[in-house]
């Protein structure tokens, strides 16, 4: 009874995890908590890109990959990773344009 008991006390905790982004001139660490079912239940920067508001749609990012089918953390990073780095070339590449107008 008690060890059923401690086990559903354990699955209701939050998982913390890290989660690095790569790709930017200051790599962005962001640290996660992550329920049972592997959903992101908090999102705080552990170290800043250097870009707030990209430090910020990376955390809405990896709460919404934390919402897809596969919610392994390598999947999870993955998701944010391929994500994020299209949100910089976008980025990169308006600015880019900007410059030659």
């Amino acid at each position: 009874m008690i060890a059923a008991l401690a086990l559903a006390l354990v699955a209701q905790q939050d998982l913390p995890e890290e989660i690095v982004i790569t790709g930017r001139p200051q790599p962005l660490q962001i640290s996660v908590r992550m329920d049972s079912k592997r959903r992101v239940t908090a999102c705080q920067i552990a170290k800043s890109s250097g870009d707030a508001v990209f430090d910020q749609l990376t955390c809405e990012t990896v709460a919404a990959c934390s919402r897809e089918k596969d919610r392994s953390l390598k999947a999870i990073k993955a998701c944010t990773q391929a994500s994020m780095t299209s949100v910089d070339n976008d980025q990169s590449g308006a600015a880019a344009d900007a410059a030659k107008q």
